[in-house]
């Protein structure tokens, strides 16, 4: 649901991860007890209800590490609080990625990986969620873009991942029997995308554009949009990216940097996007601090974004 009472600047949809409050997937780790819990969730809450935001994207990685929080707590917790706001809240989910892998090789370990997703998005059924975002590689497969191997050998393990990847997409969808456009396959930091896009093709899944692990690679966000078109594009994951030149020959790129601190320039693309008019979804900002989030929700309040 577009919430365009909320959005100042050509109708543009903004939202907030929860990483970008708690810190990366296991920031809720440690005390969860019911108090300690809900007194951070309200800070979250008031947070969003400052700034007016009414899109979050929830991280699910807490699930692997203490079964059972998605439905004892978080998924209550956001229920109550959209049943508070005078607009209605957008949610979308994060499926967790960071101890799985739906393209590895391993035959079992792709079947895991599979039954981890599928178990969260089952625990999510009490949520109306608008886009579930999806990893189907892990960093096993960017690692294999630097192998010191052979090209042949190196375009034989990039097609055994792909392969894999479109198996456990397939699976998937025949076991949640979800509509495939809810959900929205994430590019990453060095696995090509190219190598993916056909799953997205071939089953109608729609893109999450992630802007920083597209900057990693050394390109602007609109360069995205001119290689992968913007009609699949459910959802976008916006941040900065500082750099800086280390030596003679070295410069270190960092992804996830608050908005308007770096070199994306976030601003210019968000015109572009409202000029070109055909970008419904949402704008989830990733950060990896309440501190960095603010500096990021200021950013956008001064350009007359939010």
């Amino acid at each position: 649901m577009v919430n365009d009472n909320l959005n100042k600047n050509g109708g543009l949809n903004f939202g907030v991860n929860t990483d970008s409050f708690f810190g990366i997937g296991f920031g809720l780790l440690g005390d969860n007890s019911p108090g300690r819990l809900q007194t951070s969730f309200d800070d979250f809450y008031n947070l969003l209800n400052f700034y007016k935001i009414g899109n979050i994207e929830i991280n699910t990685e807490i699930e692997q590490l203490n079964p059972g929080s998605l439905q004892k707590f978080i998924i209550p917790s956001v229920n109550a609080f959209s049943s508070k706001l005078p607009f209605p809240l957008s949610v979308s989910v994060h499926l967790p990625y960071l101890q799985l892998n739906p393209a590895s090789p391993l035959e079992e370990y792709r079947q895991v990986s599979v039954k981890a997703v599928n178990g969260v998005i089952n625990a999510c059924r009490g949520l109306d969620v608008k886009k579930f975002v999806i990893h189907l590689t892990s960093e096993f497969e960017d690692s294999i873009m630097f192998f010191p191997i052979e090209e042949n050998a190196k375009k034989a393990l990039i097609n055994i991942a792909a392969g894999q990847a479109k198996k456990s997409m397939s699976d998937i969808l025949k076991e949640t029997k979800l509509p495939p456009d809810v959900f929205a396959l994430e590019n990453l930091e060095v696995f090509p995308f190219d190598y993916l896009y056909p799953i997205v093709e071939e089953f109608g899944i729609s893109i999450c554009f992630d802007m920083g692990h597209w900057g990693l690679n050394g390109f602007m966000p609109d360069d995205f949009l001119k290689k992968f078109g913007i009609n699949r594009i459910g959802e976008i994951h916006i941040q900065d990216m500082s750099e800086k030149r280390t030596d003679l020959r070295t410069t270190v790129r960092n992804e996830h940097r608050p908005l308007g601190t770096g070199i994306l320039n976030p601003a210019g693309f968000f015109s572009s996007l409202i000029g070109n008019g055909q970008f419904s979804g949402h704008l989830i900002i990733e950060n990896r601090s309440k501190e960095d989030l603010i500096i990021s929700l200021d950013y956008l309040k001064s350009g007359n974004f939010i």
